[in-house]
């Protein structure tokens, strides 16, 4: 490359690697916020976890019923729909709600009512032992049978693929509600599914939200390009492959030692830079090859900006009532 004779050549510089950009671009991605038309698949998990001595009995359960004294009264049963067991005997007990020992408490207080229990020689010697043990051998069955029925039902009609509504909310299924997820991360979108479930419908079930289609990531070039516009961010991309994407710059107009571009800091609050896009090219100054992120803006002028705070005031409130900027900035 011949050298740009309005500024010195600045010696060779170590080149972006693609492992840095591979890095860079999943930071922006792990932390990219949901718009419209960005689309999320679902899925639904048993959650297995509970506290030590917390479980309640469920329907579809199946428990295992033993009694110290009469093992001929032992009962592999199944909690009905109605939360009913049937044991010989006392006939139906409501198991749905109480756990396996106060399930246990209960049959013992059954059957002791019904004199099915002898006090006298060997049962008076365990009166201070448990003589009904309830033990839950399998459990979360409703739930497991209602999580793949979930699945079923999404892949079936696809409704495992969320898309964000225009006005940036979705819905899920089994939720009245719609969750807003515009200007929301995944994450955040999925922990408010999962109160939501929680609070209302899927106590045990766990749902999980990841970033399927990322439709909204865009990214704008203007100025003196060849085609000016919004271009979707499917891909690491740096400063001059935006310009190129556009069309390249206008080479008898453009000054590309003045490119501007606009981002959004921590805040949200627009922030520009300058960029020497020509010292680049001539001279291979990598100082410019900086990562585009989601809705930045990159401005090819026509002449040299001097004053660069002034031009972001004058560009934001140009562009302040374009509609695809209304959400911008």
């Amino acid at each position: 490359m011949v050298p740009s004779p309005f500024r010195p050549s600045p010696g060779p510089t170590k080149s972006l690697q693609i492992e840095d950009i591979a890095q860079a671009f999943d930071i922006v991605c792990r932390n990219y916020r949901l718009g419209p038309a960005d689309r999320l698949q679902i899925n639904y998990q048993t959650d297995w976890a509970a506290p030590a001595g917390t479980y309640a009995i469920d329907t579809r359960d199946e428990l295992t019923i033993e009694f110290i004294l009469d093992p001929e009264l032992n009962r592999d049963v199944i909690v009905r729909p109605d939360g009913m067991i049937t044991l010989p005997g006392i006939g139906d007990v409501k198991a749905r709600g109480m756990t396996p020992p106060q399930l246990s408490v209960e049959l013992e207080r059954r059957y002791r009512k019904a004199n099915i229990f002898r006090e006298n020689g060997l049962s008076a010697k365990l009166t201070e032992y448990k003589l009904v043990t309830v033990s839950v051998t399998k459990f979360y069955r409703r739930i497991d049978q209602l999580a793949e029925s979930l699945k079923a039902w999404g892949t079936a009609s696809g409704l495992n693929l969320i898309l964000v509504n225009p006005d940036g909310t979705i819905d899920l299924p089994l939720l009245e509600q719609r969750i807003l997820a515009g200007g929301q991360t995944v994450r955040a979108v999925e922990r408010t599914a999962n109160r939501l479930y929680r609070r209302h419908v899927l106590k045990g079930v766990v749902v999980s939200l990841s970033l399927r289609e990322a439709r909204s990531r865009k990214f704008y070039v203007l100025g003196q390009v060849g085609s000016p516009g919004a271009y979707d961010l499917d891909q690491p991309i740096t400063v001059a492959h935006a310009v190129a994407s556009a069309g390249g710059h206008l080479s008898d107009t453009a000054d590309l030692t003045s490119v501007i571009l606009i981002s959004k800091n921590i805040h949200g609050k627009p922030i520009a830079r300058r960029l020497d896009l020509k010292r680049m090219l001539d001279v291979g100054d990598m100082s410019s090859t900086i990562l585009v992120k989601p809705y930045d803006v990159v401005y090819v002028p026509k002449t040299y900006i001097r004053d660069i705070e002034l031009f972001v005031d004058q560009y934001l409130g140009t562009v302040r009532n374009a509609v695809e900027f209304v959400n911008l900035f």
